[in-house]
């Protein structure tokens, strides 16, 4: 996943608020300052040998990282933005947070007036269009005309700025229905509709998105057997180089749990027990022409599209292109783990949990720690817990990883 050497990153979940406020000097919500301190390592796991990665507290990031196994430990140096004045590269340091956001860039503007040798990537207004969902609709329509036999029946969103516009799409469809409002991600500005009417709490939801974001999209709910997602990563000169698959798992209010890990074939494996292997390689080679198309000279970085498998008249199904998230994901962070940590011979999940209630999650920490040691084989787990990020007695958000031996997948009748 590494694009050059000396990166400096910085995580900011969320960045897609940001872009739609289009300030750059956004407040993020505490929920996502909180997650932002609490997860603030995680692209030490993807980031390359001499890479930094800023954070509130070194301190306590060295602990934890001399605390790990040698055979696992990652590379890249935490740093505070304080102290970026002293650093003296022998090249220049590439700006590389999650999301690209004018938010972001601001923050490291900031950090170019401690030291001239930050390279900083630049906004443009084509990032707030890719960002939006507009855009995956419109990716969704050029796929339904490439591959016709497998998605022309596939039900386009549509954006209503009107209570009566989506009383329209829920007369001429069936319910139940999905929400979304164009600026959102990770499962979160959704809201479900299992019949074909308003109750007061989907009334007040709806309004509430007309005065944020103008608009919401409507789509008939899918009967969800599968989430997964294709990553990919853009050159900025026209090249869509794939990445991988990642297959993921979300709540039942659709939020953003966890990643399975594990080897390409053991995760491609998951999804083609439901459909064929040429109809997978069909969606990824359309897919990578319409990104080619849509952002390939407009954006230079990592992005998923996120997807999933469904029931469809006693078979199964796929939706080519639920949504596209322009930054770095929890998907191309399952890959690097998967890559870099995980035993052929396992599998495993990456996980992120919140815990409101004091030192809950450091309890839990200690009592996983205790439940399932690492077992590790080289530089690679076998089996067992492993946290990502420091956990101390305020933290909230965790991020980690659980492996176990590898079983076999249960085998479906699958379709396409």
């Amino acid at each position: 996943m590494k694009i050059s050497n000396n990166k400096i990153h910085l995580f900011n979940p969320g960045h897609e608020e940001a872009i739609r406020t289009g300030s750059s000097h956004y407040t993020p919500p505490a929920s996502v300052c909180k997650m932002m301190t609490d997860l603030a390592l995680l692209p030490a796991w993807y980031g390359g040998k001499d890479d930094y990665v800023i954070m509130n507290e070194t301190d306590e990031a060295f602990r934890f990282l001399l605390s790990l196994p040698s055979g696992i430990r990652p590379s890249v140096l935490p740093i505070l933005s304080s102290e970026l004045a002293r650093l003296n590269p022998s090249t220049p340091i590439e700006a590389s947070p999650w999301g690209l956001s004018p938010h972001s860039i601001h923050l490291f503007e900031t950090c170019r007036k401690l030291n001239d040798r930050f390279i900083i990537p630049q906004w443009k207004d084509i990032h707030t269009r890719l960002t939006g969902r507009q855009t995956a609709r419109e990716c969704l329509s050029k796929i339904r005309l490439l591959l016709p036999d497998a998605f022309e029946s596939l039900t386009l969103p549509r954006f209503c700025s009107t209570l009566d516009d989506i009383r329209r799409f829920m007369a001429d469809h069936p319910p139940p229905f999905l929400l979304k409002t164009p600026f959102s991600c990770s499962g979160r500005g959704l809201y479900r509709i299992e019949t074909g009417d308003f109750d007061l709490q989907s009334s007040r939801w709806i309004a509430g998105s007309f005065k944020k974001q103008g608009v919401v999209s409507i789509e008939p709910a899918l009967d969800k057997v599968c989430d997964f997602a294709m990553e990919f990563f853009s050159d900025g000169g026209g090249h869509i180089r794939f990445e991988g698959l990642s297959v993921f798992e979300t709540s039942s209010k659709n939020t953003y749990y966890g990643n399975m890990l594990g080897s390409q074939p053991f995760l491609e494996q998951r999804i083609t027990s439901f459909i064929s292997t040429a109809h997978l390689h069909d969606i990824k080679q359309a897919v990578a022409s319409i990104l080619t198309e849509t952002v390939g000279f407009e954006y230079r970085g990592y992005l998923g599209v996120d997807m999933l498998v469904y029931r469809r008249n006693n078979a199964f199904a796929v939706h080519p292109f639920i949504e596209m998230n322009v930054r770095y994901t929890m998907g191309l962070l399952a890959l690097q783990l998967s890559s870099r940590l995980v035993d052929p011979s396992s599998y495993g999940q990456l996980v992120i949990t919140c815990e409101r209630a004091e030192s809950k999650a450091y309890h839990r920490h200690l009592q996983m720690a205790a439940k399932y040691p690492l077992q590790l084989s080289g530089s690679r787990i076998r089996s067992g817990y492993l946290s990502l990020c420091p956990v101390t007695d305020v933290t909230q958000y965790r991020a980690y990883i659980l492996i176990e031996t590898v079983r076999p997948i249960k085998k479906v009748q699958k379709t396409g």
